[in-house]
């Protein structure tokens, strides 16, 4: 929001101009079409559609282009984010992310106050497609159904991630100096159900054509169904949750890529498996915009301590790494635990150091990895076929915003609820990772099993809290109670003998976080409105619940 009051001030102060204008001044703007001659065709209404999809795609997963928040520039998104919140991932690097992986939450952390305006400024662009245009074509009618999901979307995170926040249901406007008080949480869900509800019953979203249709630049009604099912089910809607979940489920058009490696690789984009997806719009021009930096702070240390072979397995970028997020132990061992050490699923989403030797990976000088267990994320790791054509500048694969995996495994959850067998959507997923199927699926299995499938996927974070809300309130403190309290160090001391390698040392040290706010307590199930946000808009008080 705090874009729109920057784009307001500046409208007030010309306006206070244009009180001394003389006739030296009044002369006609030349080359300017009028407000209410830009939002007439059905292409003005697809332009500003493309606004909002541009906007989203940024707010996901487009950390290429830095976004300036309390004057300093940030390169941020919310899958970074809400993995960073989650048990599954540490954090690394700059200050605001090992905030957020510590959870050590403020209103002064840049990243909050970036991720909030992202997501307002998605809702007014949505806005302005339903304000400014008449449903008078087809075109605009898809257009509002899709301006509809998205404004839906964004309130969904607002109002998981930050609780009661404002309802902006029009572009603002100076009248009421644009001040906005939080909505009570139940009446933002209301006005969620009913933006996807319309975006569903206008009938104008589109369809697949079948599972291998990789055309798809438009939301569809399947994703509408898919979202709106993960909104009842975070607000125990479970009957409704399971008739949105099969609508997606019996139209046939998504399932299951065969191998889990190729998920968030170009190989998949567009694939059967994704529901939908943040599209990349490629521009040579500026490879920065597609996604260069994520990739440069999520790669392994290369560089720093580690060197790929150049018949590596895997095709790694080994220029340089940051380092930024990094798999926990819990995750390793719960993958252990469930599937065995060697799992083809584990393989594809986490790798230790036993396993470097297989990929061609060694370490060749002195290396200390803060946050970091001795275990290295291989999910969404980037390489050389992802890659744009200058180094880790940009990236050629799309991230999917839900996979069909979720779908199931969410249906499980709201079978297992409604008390109905979960047993089929469940082993599906099972079926995929090489695993035997079981019966009488219990929630306790769901768990586990949204846990390994979907890490590092920004999906943990709200499956807690969804679990939290429906099982009186201790599961985020279980499984997040300790997060950040001790900082890990993974330190490798490798000897020489001139350039031959004689030894190399590893171990993984820990200490104490400074930070008394580390881990979770309970004023961190909703996190603090931006500073920005208190300031500005004085009807925002610190408390969101």
């Amino acid at each position: 929001m705090k874009t729109l009051y920057r784009v307001f001030a500046i409208a007030a102060s010309l306006g206070v101009l244009a009180g001394c204008s003389t006739k030296l001044l009044d002369i006609p703007q030349q080359g300017v079409q009028s407000e209410a001659a830009s939002y007439v065709s059905d292409s003005d209404c697809e332009a500003a559609t493309a606004a909002v999809y541009s906007a989203w795609r940024h707010a996901w997963s487009g950390v290429g282009e830095s976004v300036t928040y309390g004057g300093d520039s940030y390169y941020c998104n919310l899958f970074w984010f809400k993995n960073l919140l989650g048990d599954d991932v540490l954090s690394a690097n700059h200050v605001n992310q090992v905030e957020l992986g510590n959870l050590c939450l403020s209103n002064g952390n840049a990243w909050i106050g970036a991720i909030y305006e992202f997501l307002y400024n998605t809702i007014y662009l949505s806005n302005t497609v339903m304000d400014k245009f008449q449903p008078d074509s087809d075109t605009k009618r898809r257009c509002i159904a899709e301006a509809k999901f998205f404004r839906a979307l964004c309130y969904y995170e607002l109002t998981t991630l930050w609780g009661r926040v404002p309802k902006i249901e029009h572009v603002l406007s100076s009248e009421n100096n644009y001040q906005c008080a939080p909505a009570e949480i139940d009446d933002l869900w209301a006005f969620v159900l009913q933006d996807l509800t319309d975006a569903i019953d206008s009938g104008y979203l589109p369809h697949k054509k079948n599972k291998d249709d990789k055309d798809m630049g438009h939301i569809t009604q399947e994703a509408a169904y898919a979202v709106r099912g993960k909104v009842n089910l975070t607000i125990q809607k479970y009957s409704d949750a399971r008739a949105d979940f099969d609508k997606v489920i019996s139209s046939q058009l998504y399932g299951l890529i065969d191998n889990m490696g190729d998920l968030y690789h170009k190989e998949a984009n567009g694939c059967k498996e994704y529901v939908f997806e943040n599209i990349r719009h490629w521009d040579d021009s500026n490879l920065y915009k597609q996604d260069g930096w994520q990739g440069l702070e999520d790669n392994w240390l290369f560089g720093f301590g580690l060197i790929a072979a150049d018949d590596a397995p895997y095709k790694f970028v080994n220029f340089q790494g940051w380092g930024a997020i990094s798999p926990s132990k819990k995750i390793y061992d719960a993958f252990v635990a469930e599937e065995g050490a060697t799992s083809p699923r584990r393989l594809a989403s986490l790798v230790c150091d036993s396993d470097l030797p297989a990929l061609k990976v060694s370490y060749n000088t002195n290396m200390e990895w803060t946050g970091n267990e001795g275990y290295f994320r291989f999910k969404w790791l980037m390489n050389m076929d992802d890659e744009w054509d200058q180094g880790w500048t940009g990236r050629l694969n799309n991230t999917p915003c839900m996979r069909y995996a979720d779908v199931l495994l969410m249906m499980a959850e709201a079978c297992v609820r409604d008390g109905a067998s979960g047993d089929t959507y469940y082993n599906e997923v099972r079926t995929r990772a090489g695993l035997p199927t079981k019966t009488g699926v219990t929630m306790a299995d769901i768990k586990k099993e949204r846990f390994l499938e979907l890490c590092f996927e920004a999906t943990r974070w709200q499956d807690l809290k969804r679990w939290d809300d429906a099982e009186g309130g201790n599961v985020l403190k279980t499984e997040l109670g300790d997060k950040g309290v001790q900082i890990p160090k993974y330190i490798v001391k490798v000897t020489k003998e001139g350039d031959v390698i004689t030894s190399v040392d590893k171990q993984v040290t820990y200490a104490a976080n400074p930070n008394p706010a580390a881990g979770y307590q309970d004023e961190d199930k909703y996190l603090p409105y931006p500073l920005v946000e208190i300031q500005t808009n004085k009807l925002i008080t610190s408390g969101n619940e």
